[in-house]
Formats: C-alpha cells, sequence, structure tokens
C-alpha cells in the first residue's frame, strides 16, 4: 500500500489565521485568564502565536483547543493568556491505561478508527496518514463545526461535499453522517493526491490551506506546522 497517505478552485477553507491580537481586547483577555486559574495543564500564548499553530505543537486540534477554552472567535488569541490543553493525540506505541470519562465518548472513538481504517484502505491510503489527518482536523469528533462552515471528523466544507458528491464520489454525501464524511474527506484527499503529483506534503497542505492558495502563494508558516504534525502523528497510529 502506498503512502497516499480538476479540485474545486475555491479553497478547502480559510486557514490564515491573523496573529495574536493587542492587549486592548481586554474582555476577552480577561475571560482567557481567568480560565487559566483553574487549568491543571495549559500554555501561554506568545505575542505571534495562532491558535492553529499551538495546536499542531501541542498534538491537538485547532477545534478542540478552541472549545476547552471556550472561544467563539478561533481567529482571535490574545498574547499573555493561558489556555487550557485537551487530550492530546494517543500514543500507539505504549499502553494506555482507560481512560476516566463518558463512556460513549470513547465508544465513538474506536468506531471512528474502524471507519477510518475502512474507508482509507478502500481508497488505498494507509490507515495511519488518514488517522492522523482526521486527529488533528477535529480529535475524532463528528459534532465539530469549524468557524468556517467546515463539517465534522475531517473538516469538510458544506461545497466542497456537494463537488464531490457531482464530480468524485458520484452519489449524494451527507456530511452529518459520519461515514459520509469521512467518505467525502478520504476521497478529496484522494483528489488532491491526484493533483499533487503524489507529494504528500503538497496534499496535505491543499487539504488544510486550500489548492488554489498553496499555488499562489506557497505554504503559510502554521500550513507547514499542521503538515509536520500529520506526519509526526501518523506514527501513534
Amino acid at each position: 500500500m502506498d503512502e497516499r497517505p480538476t479540485v474545486p478552485r475555491h479553497r478547502h477553507r480559510h486557514r490564515h489565521r491573523p496573529r495574536a491580537a493587542a492587549s486592548g481586547r481586554a474582555a476577552v483577555g480577561a475571560a482567557l485568564l481567568a480560565l487559566a486559574a483553574t487549568a491543571s495543564a495549559g500554555y501561554t500564548v506568545q505575542s505571534g502565536d495562532t491558535l492553529s499553530g499551538i495546536a499542531v505543537r501541542e498534538g491537538v486540534s485547532t477545534s478542540e483547543l478552541a472549545v476547552a477554552n471556550g472561544l467563539e472567535d478561533p481567529d482571535l488569541v490574545i498574547a499573555g493568556a493561558a489556555l487550557t490543553l485537551p487530550e492530546a493525540a494517543p500514543d500507539a506505541t505504549r499502553e494506555v491505561a482507560p481512560v476516566s470519562g463518558p463512556p460513549a465518548r470513547a465508544a465513538a472513538r474506536a468506531d471512528v478508527g474502524a471507519l477510518i481504517d475502512e474507508t482509507a484502505r478502500r481508497y488505498g491510503w494507509n490507515p495511519s496518514t488518514v488517522k492522523a489527518l482526521a486527529w488533528q482536523e477535529s480529535g475524532w469528533r463528528q459534532d465539530v463545526v469549524s468557524s468556517a462552515g467546515a463539517v465534522g471528523i475531517m473538516q469538510v466544507l458544506p461545497s466542497t461535499g456537494e463537488w464531490l458528491s457531482t464530480y468524485v464520489v458520484g452519489r449524494p454525501l451527507d456530511l452529518s453522517d459520519p461515514e459520509d464524511n469521512v467518505e467525502a474527506g478520504v476521497a478529496f484527499l484522494d483528489h488532491l493526491y491526484g493533483e499533487a503529483d503524489g507529494d504528500v506534503r503538497r496534499t496535505l497542505g491543499g487539504y488544510y490551506q486550500g489548492a488554489a492558495s498553496l499555488e499562489a502563494r506557497g505554504p503559510y508558516d502554521d500550513t507547514e506546522a499542521y503538515i509536520d504534525s500529520i506526519l509526526n502523528l501518523r506514527e501513534r497510529f
């Protein structure tokens, strides 16, 4: 099985995040700092940080980081604020003790892992690459919707889902359904792989930043961090 792990010209979703905002947004900054008072593990936002950049460095998804800190606007992070860090990706190289928490969520993630396995193999992809991408995107959660409107486990925009339904998959896709969501994400990844002539880094960069933006502007710093994070995360799956 290889590494695999005409694209729509709109970007998958806009991912070039503004840098940390000035401390004048006092109300938001105070709210973030208040969260830190009860946090057992966290990260202090540095000047120049973006939420997506913090997420890739800490091995968590941007969406889960936003949810853990009650951030309605993930584009706004305040230098000096302390963020609570959610659960990082599992390490498949070591035994993990049973985790406390809602059993339904753990079962759902186990189901998602099996679903990604099956779909990735059907498209000829190494499941570990797709699992790493899905973890980076959503933490394997179907209930996540980004501020740009990207949906579910694979964080697919509705417009991209419609395009895939018509031109790639050949059937209607319901992005609110986990099976269709994973199918859409893997089909889109596979299409980008073909457009990138088998270059895995360009494929992942196109999924994150958008193929048109990547071609026109090259990868942003947070795109490079996103790619590196997925390539490292796949070793855990």
